[in-house]
């Protein structure tokens, strides 16, 4: 298929500067390399490997390499054909997006009672798949045809749409989840009050991470800066499921510290709110008794039973954690000597074509000079 004479990557491929591609490589390499340390920690960490929440983020990670390697093979002409590179693009594109958004919803079974609520988080993903998936994927096939004029432009305003529709989207089951975990840790306060502060601000923190984050990339979007956009994008992605897996394992460890208190303790538990007690059955959802008291404010926890429908884990504690450390600190070190690299590029380099183009400019003015100066005699 033909290039893209404007260069702007909806059709074909990309006129960028050398600082512009290392920040594309430097966003994919971080992206990919995240995704590595992902799999990792879920295989490490997930003992049966089955459940909504496994496979979510499992689909969900390996959505972000797919979907930044499409892009390379089209921006880049690596591959010319661009109907495979846009299928390409739009299985990791799916998977990565919506599969997101799986993961949010699967978290929300570990605190919120109100079974309705998560019934309409699940319809919400539904809704926006097809509102929001679909009609920019023909667009893109559309765009990358042989006649894609009367495509280029719905594609560009669709695609600002889409990205802001599933921003939302995330934000609105990201607020859900800190209003239902901010009730259920009051309820815990005076058993582990310490402890259930620091996950509370942690909640939040990685919460407002994630808005900020969506934030940046709906500002690179509206900037019409689409090749940074498109691999800024699988970066985030791959931070956001990071993020969302340290949560899970702050609240699996106040689970099992909360129960081995109950089962050690002759005192009853403090008085248990509404929404934990007597729990509907979404999706299997239970809780169970514990040996010395009538119920816990957590679900018992051990090797081989699920907690609210997740699946179980194995306690690999300061070695996981001292791993994804070293892999973040690696990770944001690479990003900067990257961004450290194409800036010092940028100001300091000079392109070849430019610098002859100076030189040929500087020689005609030089010629026009002196025959202006032979005239005059």
């Amino acid at each position: 298929m033909a290039e893209n004479p404007s260069g702007d990557g909806y059709r074909g491929g990309i006129d960028v500067t050398l600082p512009v591609a290392m920040t594309m490589a430097a966003f994919t390499g971080i992206a990919v390399f995240n995704v590595l340390d992902i799999n990792v920690s879920i295989f490490t960490t997930f003992q049966r490997r089955t459940g909504l929440y496994f496979w979510s983020l499992l689909t969900a990670s390996w959505g972000i390499p797919i979907h930044a390697i499409g892009f390379l093979l089209k921006f880049f002409r690596l591959c010319r054909n661009d109907t495979v590179n846009v299928a390409v693009i739009t299985v990791g594109w799916f998977a990565m997006v919506t599969g997101q958004s799986v993961v949010l919803y699967s978290r929300l079974h570990l605190i919120v009672r109100d079974g309705k609520k998560i019934r309409w988080v699940l319809v919400l993903i539904i809704v926006d798949f097809f509102l929001f998936h679909i009609p920019p994927t023909v667009l893109n096939f559309g765009a990358n045809s042989r006649n894609p004029q009367p495509f280029l432009t719905p594609f560009a305003i669709y695609e600002k749409i889409q990205i802001t529709a599933f921003s939302i989207q995330e934000s609105i089951i990201s607020s859900l989840y800190i209003w239902e975990a901010r009730k259920m840790l009051r309820s815990v306060a005076r058993v582990k009050r310490k402890e259930a502060r620091s996950v509370m601000y942690h909640l939040i923190c990685v919460n407002v991470l994630i808005i900020v984050m969506d934030i940046t990339l709906l500002g690179t979007e509206y900037a019409n800066q689409y090749s940074i956009e498109t691999t800024y994008k699988s970066t985030l992605y791959s931070v956001k499921l990071k993020l969302e897996f340290a949560i899970l394992n702050r609240l699996r460890d106040l689970v099992k510290s909360q129960r081995k208190e109950s089962l050690s303790d002759e005192t009853p538990n403090p008085p248990i709110p509404s929404f934990v007690r007597d729990p509907p059955l979404v999706h299997r959802i239970e809780i169970k008794k514990t040996a010395k008291s009538s119920i816990s404010i957590f679900p018992t926890i051990t090797h081989k039973e699920e907690v609210l429908g997740e699946t179980g884990h194995t306690d690999s504690g300061g070695l996981i954690q001292g791993y994804m450390y070293i892999s973040n600190s690696l990770a944001s070190i690479l990003f900067f000597l990257w961004a450290l690299l194409a800036l010092l590029l940028e100001l300091f380099t000079l392109p070849p074509a430019t610098a002859s183009g100076n030189m040929m400019q500087k020689s005609s003015e030089h010629g026009k000079l002196q025959m202006d100066e032979r005239k005059a005699e």
